[in-house]
């Protein structure tokens, strides 16, 4: 049985914080209702970043995207976490207090940044009853803290306005379901703690499904005399590993898995493989401090496979002499249909998890939420998947 649990990290810290504090929505408080893309405007993200941007893609109301219209990987995510009480705004400030963790004074009612080993940073602040996060991804800027902050302030002040996102109308009436209208493949950008991850839902008519979340996860390594560790923006994973031929090696720790050499210019063999055209697998550059040196033999393009209960993961790890690393996790679920009213539940055998909710909106879209209670929309045309 593989296993795949993160270490807490600093920034897994961050996201256990932003979904304690995600689980109360307060009824009265500037949260309520408000939609992640009001927040702050296309012009103020120019502003703070210094080059265009396209205007805010919503993600769920929860999330908002911007993206930088000379290179889409260059990003500004806000996201709107509700409702934080007495004990969880203890909490927060706590974390503030974390080695790593920067406060930054003069932002709402409190603030720290956090930064990513490979460019980029994060800041996170407490406005009455609102936890907000923004994400800056580019490792080019030049002041990356001093922009975020800047944009911050913008944020805070905004939220002591009046400002309310329209709610959909409860009484709205929804079109009524045939199979016709939601059987076959579904495409969707959807929350994975704190980044995005392409999703690749399938439906079928018999009352079956699959759900396939893939994330890319890019970051530095080490590899050397038997042990490993791998760091990225997300999560930092490490153990032992042990070499079994040129083509072949096993990792031990927190992902315990058998590695198989992938031919150079060759796809993987089990990952989804729309979900994998969906990356851009160009090689990416980045500057990375002096480490170990990687063990030769680890250099290349490799996939391995884990089982769980409920659940099928497969990986491919890309290692560089360089110390580049660039790991990409596919999540796979299965199980059955139920129908609920004027929406359907996805079931998961075999699993304590509370099932996933879908409404159809119309012939080429629905909504999907995750346990969590987070919502994510979904079309049928997977260029969209681009957007992710």
């Amino acid at each position: 049985m593989a296993s795949f649990t993160a270490i807490p990290s600093p920034l897994c810290l961050l996201v256990g914080l932003t979904a304690l504090v995600g689980c109360s929505q307060s009824s009265e408080g500037i949260s309520t209702n408000l939609n992640a893309c009001l927040i702050v405007t296309e012009a103020e993200v120019e502003l703070a970043i210094g080059t265009p941007v396209t205007p805010g893609l919503p993600q769920t109301d929860r999330q908002c995207l911007y993206q930088a219209k000379r290179n889409p990987q260059e990003t500004v995510t806000v996201e709107l976490n509700p409702g934080p009480d007495g004990d969880k705004k203890s909490l927060f400030h706590d974390q503030r207090s974390k080695v790593g963790h920067q406060p930054i004074p003069g932002v709402g009612d409190g603030a720290f940044t956090l930064r990513s080993p490979i460019g980029g940073i994060q800041l996170t602040f407490l406005k009455a009853d609102a936890l907000v996060t923004l994400s800056l991804s580019s490792p080019k800027q030049a002041n990356a803290e001093a922009a975020m902050t800047t944009l911050a302030k913008v944020a805070a002040t905004r939220l002591d306005g009046p400002l309310r996102a329209h709610p959909a109308t409860a009484t709205e009436p929804r079109p009524t379901t045939t199979a016709s209208q939601w059987t076959g493949d579904w495409y969707g950008c959807l929350p994975v703690g704190m980044m995005y991850g392409k999703g690749h839902l399938a439906l079928s008519e018999a009352g079956t499904w699959t759900l396939t979340t893939a994330v890319l996860m890019p970051g530095t390594v080490t590899a050397d005399r038997g042990r490993w560790e791998a760091e990225s923006y997300q999560e930092i994973l490490h153990g032992t590993y042990q070499l079994a031929g040129s083509d072949r090696f096993s990792t031990t720790g927190v992902l315990s898995v058998t590695w198989e050499k992938l031919a150079k210019n060759q796809g993987p063999n089990k990952f989804d493989p729309l979900l994998w055209q969906s990356f851009d697998t160009s090689p990416r550059k980045m500057t990375v401090k002096r480490l170990t040196p990687v063990e030769p033999a680890l250099v290349g393009t490799w996939e391995g496979s884990a089982k769980y209960v409920d659940r099928q993961e497969e990986f491919v790890w890309t290692i560089t002499s360089a110390n580049v690393s660039e790991f990409y996790k596919a999540t796979i679920q299965t199980g059955r249909i139920e129908p609920e009213q004027n929406r359907f539940r996805l079931l998961i055998p075999q699993s304590k998890t509370p099932p996933l909710s879908v409404q159809v909106l119309a012939q080429d879209k629905l909504e999907l939420t995750d346990t969590s209670g987070m919502v994510s929309q979904w079309h049928r045309n997977e260029k969209l998947l681009s957007r992710c």
